[in-house]
């Protein structure tokens, strides 16, 4: 009797492969999710964030950025860059003073009309819409 509930009860556990079984559907084999990637481990002396008892992940370096179009000071040639216009909508005040918005490759900078000398670079001061 006692080996007839011991068989029983093993019969009813589900075994070590069920129990890992995430989804488990009648008449199908059991399917389980992939495991996710190692992260790559790299030289101690790299490593930017180490958390105990975890590898090293590497941190990709930003490449170096690109030199500014123009410089502070520097005189624009007149119809070379386009005037930024509403400069409200990108979160800029209004142009004032004799001086403008203008647009070179992808950054704004402040110019002044008359001479057309870069005054500031603004890009930063910009909304994110820019």
């Amino acid at each position: 009797m006692r080996r007839f509930i011991i068989l029983a009860a093993l019969a009813m556990t589900p075994s070590v492969a069920a129990a890992q079984c995430q989804i488990k559907i009648p008449g199908t084999s059991c399917v389980t999710p992939p495991a996710p990637p190692a992260p790559r481990e790299v030289a101690s002396a790299q490593c930017q964030v180490a958390i105990p008892g975890t590898a090293c992940v590497a941190v990709p370096q930003p490449l170096n950025p690109a030199p500014p179009p123009v410089e502070i000071g520097q005189t624009l040639e007149r119809g070379q860059y386009s005037m930024l216009m509403n400069a409200r909508y990108y979160g800029l005040p209004n142009a004032r003073d004799g001086w403008v918005y203008m647009r070179i490759e992808d950054d704004i900078y402040r110019v002044d009309w008359r001479s057309h000398e870069v005054l500031e670079r603004v890009t930063d001061q910009a909304a994110k819409n820019w």
